[in-house]
């Protein structure tokens, strides 16, 4: 059995002090493995009895797409102390009609000092050979201008691990694990792992199950933020556990996640990136409250009024499980929670004059009311708020449980008065008003305008939703607040921060504000807020970033996603005929920049539209967001549930199958036709940047007519090619492994990458 090389402590950083990087012992250990391996490959073809070298490499032909498929990549990670201990297990089927030899390449983690690495196929312990990421380069080269496939050079810019052929019998599965140990960067506070997940196997392929685990062991675990959209973090003691599960898409290229060292009750962490000297940077501040999202014993005392509408049209199952939500928050109210309950329908009826502390009477009473209620009559909202409202809520956290099916029909009816009945009931007293619109006759804007102007929220309960689920859901959220009316100030100049008011902080919750600064530097951050009855204030140092930052630009894209949502809601709670100019123009160059498909914008991924007109895009989008005049319906809800999605978004990953989604959604809504929607290619996301496909090519959105006349092409495989290579960071590697030329801009010149 050869011996895997395990060295002791090899930087992924190229660079003559890297230790296990001399040139003779490289050589050696190179010429050492080619001989062993030669001498136990006897049997396979003649390039895996080659030599390996940094300059010379023979490879085998690619297997064609039908030679094999990945069933399943499973990535787990368990890190303690800043260590990471890796597992990557992919597990390929050999579907071509005979033996398959696989030649495995995969990147090194771009930072952070790998210790020991073993590949092992099926039980048996494979040699390999690491290269620093010079040399990397030049394998890489080498093999993509031999196999004339570009896929590789995804991975050029990181250090290599290379493994020779090893054999999968036709019809049978194999089982890869890839096993490793290194040290995460660390900077300040904040520890960042960024493991590459994309290698030889998995290139260019559709992957039936992609699972990735990874556990966070400290006693001062912070914040944790993951930018991959889909992403489940949970938080247990002194672990933090995070989770993804993927079905059937194309391989991630990487996983990212940071977290931070934090002791104390509230953790904090900033992210940050300046890609041009000329432009605003873009940051993320994520607060997040350490320990168990529920812990032991009752949670903080807290008023809670819930406002039940009982007219007709709630009659059945809706009144059922409206009950049914009722009656589970009645039972899990805290001993010193205050409450009440309101239920109306042309009428208004108070359950108590008075809120009411809890207690084993009163929670019994109030349970047998609402056992009693029934549905009939009309809808007066306006009546049932202001009588909520007029309630003395006291100085504990209070919120406002708002239930309805319905439009108004008695009392005030006119959404934005109604709205300013309901802020001028509050009396600017912080009751935040969590709205709930079951089934599809309910006014969503009008939700939307009573629970956004309190700092809540809104959800919709489709006909074939647990009404009880979601309240139930949304209760055991509140129960542990950890800061509540929260207030961030910032040393530094920044602008156009999101959410622009801050929403109340839970345990199990994170409070993410992403926003711009002009100039980076040193910065005090101070999160302020109300814990129980004291007030509390957080504070927190960082260094906003005066250049690009790895990694980067997803921040800047979720900071363009939660703003193309402010610019919608912005638009739809103006409720004019014709929405400002200056917003629509934003939100098309949000969704050319950034490649963010919206309901309005969607149009832009159409191959014939094209991009370089603002003023000519603004009347299309115009006639898009009139479909926002749609308060009540199907329609109306998902459009709300969109733009929510978008200005509250955790993740700025590609979402390309979610796009694909909103896509089909739009055609059964009758917004699309089918000719409409075959030509819809939702945008190529690269860099943080959008591409679109038109006439054949990957544009850049934002590229004018003047950069699409200067471009500079590019041959595939040729000098320029693989020196513009040497150019790119590795998150802009993909600009030139695509199957479409791509025009691009990188330092002041618009590049074609031309297909050979």
């Amino acid at each position: 059995m050869p011996k895997t090389i395990r060295p002791s402590n090899i930087s992924s950083h190229p660079g003559p002090e890297a230790p296990g990087f001399s040139s003779l012992g490289l050589a050696l250990g190179l010429l050492l493995a080619s001989l062993i391996s030669g001498l136990l490959l006897s049997g396979f073809p003649a390039w895996a009895q080659s030599r390996v070298s940094p300059d010379i490499v023979e490879v085998p032909p690619r297997p064609s797409l039908d030679s094999y498929e990945v069933k399943a990549v499973e990535l787990s990670v368990d890190i303690r102390d800043q260590t990471a201990k890796v597992l990557l297990r992919q597990t390929v089927r050999n579907t071509g009609n005979g033996i398959l030899e696989l030649d495995f390449l995969a990147p090194l983690p771009l930072n952070g000092s790998v210790s020991g690495l073993t590949l092992v196929a099926d039980g048996k312990e494979l040699a390999g050979q690491i290269y620093p990421k010079d040399e990397a380069f030049r394998i890489y080269q080498n093999i993509v201008s031999q196999l004339r496939d570009p896929a590789l050079l995804e991975f050029a810019g990181q250090g290599l691990y290379r493994a020779r052929a090893f054999p999968v019998e036709r019809g049978k599965e194999a089982t890869l694990d890839l096993s490793m140990e290194y040290l995460l960067p660390k900077d300040g506070g904040r520890v960042d792992l960024d493991f590459p997940l994309a290698n030889s196997l998995t290139q260019g392929r559709t992957v039936g199950r992609q699972e990735i685990s990874v556990r966070i062991r400290g006693a001062n675990i912070g914040g944790v933020f993951s930018p991959q959209d889909g992403v489940k973090i949970e938080r247990s003691g002194d672990m933090a556990t995070v989770a993804l599960d993927l079905e059937k898409v194309p391989p991630l290229s990487s996983f990212q996640l940071h977290y931070q060292e934090a002791p104390g009750p509230m953790g904090g962490m900033v992210l940050s990136h300046k890609p041009d000297p000329r432009e605003d940077g873009y940051f993320l501040f994520l607060a997040e409250p350490s320990g168990a999202a529920e812990p032991e014993g009752p949670g903080a005392t807290k008023t809670v009024v819930f406002v039940l509408d009982r007219s007709g049209s709630m009659s059945g199952s809706k009144f059922r499980q409206a009950k049914a939500a009722l009656s589970f928050v009645l039972e899990r109210l805290d001993p010193d929670d205050r409450f009440d309950l309101i239920d109306f329908s042309s009428d208004i009826s108070l359950w108590r004059p008075e809120i009411e502390a809890m207690s084993p009477s009163s929670r019994s009473e109030a349970q047998n009311y609402v056992k009693s209620l029934r549905a009939g009559g009309g809808t007066n909202i306006e009546e049932a708020l202001a009588a909520a409202l007029a309630l003395e809520f006291g100085d504990d956290p209070a919120y406002l449980i708002f239930l309805t099916d319905g439009e108004p029909t008695e009392g005030e009816t006119d959404e934005i008065r109604l709205a300013d009945v309901v802020k001028k009931a509050d009396r600017d007293r912080g009751v935040r008003i969590f709205s709930f619109g079951v089934g599809e006759r309910v006014n969503a804007r009008l939700l939307e305008r009573l629970s956004g102007g309190s700092s809540g929220s809104t959800a919709f309960v489709a006909p074939q939703e647990n009404i009880e689920d979601k309240v139930s859901s949304f209760f055991s959220k509140i129960t542990y607040p950890a800061l509540v009316k929260p207030a961030l100030d910032i040393s530094l100049r920044t602008n156009r921060l999101i959410p622009s008011r801050l929403p109340d902080l839970f345990r199990g919750t994170q409070l993410a504000v992403v926003g711009r600064y002009p100039a980076g530097g040193e910065a005090t951050l101070t999160l302020a807020g109300q814990e129980g009855s004291e007030r509390r204030s957080y504070t927190y140092r960082a260094e906003l970033a005066r250049g690009p930052s790895a990694n980067g630009q997803q921040i800047a894209r979720l900071w363009a996603q939660r703003r193309a949502g402010q610019i919608i809601e912005e638009i739809d709670l103006a409720a004019r005929s014709t929405p400002n100019p200056e917003l629509v123009d934003e939100l098309v160059e949000l969704s050319r920049r950034y490649g963010i498909m919206t309901p309005y914008t969607s149009f832009l991924a159409a191959e014939d539209q094209q991009l370089t007109d603002s003023a000519a895009l603004r009347r299309p989008v115009e006639e898009n967001l009139a479909n926002l005049d749609q308060v009540t319906g199907a329609d109306a809800n998902w459009q709300r549930e969109r733009r929510a999605s978008l200005a509250s978004a955790a993740a700025a990953a590609p979402q390309p199958m979610q796009e694909e989604k909103m896509v089909q959604e739009l055609e059964e809504m009758g917004r699309l036709d089918r000719a409409a929607q075959s030509r819809l290619v939702p945008p190529t996301v690269i860099d943080g940047r959008g591409f679109f496909l038109k006439d054949g090519r990957l544009i850049e959105g934002d590229l004018s007519e003047a950069d699409l006349a200067d471009l500079k092409p590019i041959e595939r495989f040729g000098d320029e090619y693989f020196e513009l290579a040497q150019k790119l960071s590795p998150g802009q590697m993909p600009l030139l492994t695509q199957a479409y030329p791509l025009a691009f801009r990188l330092n002041g010149q618009t590049y074609l990458i031309a297909a050979k």
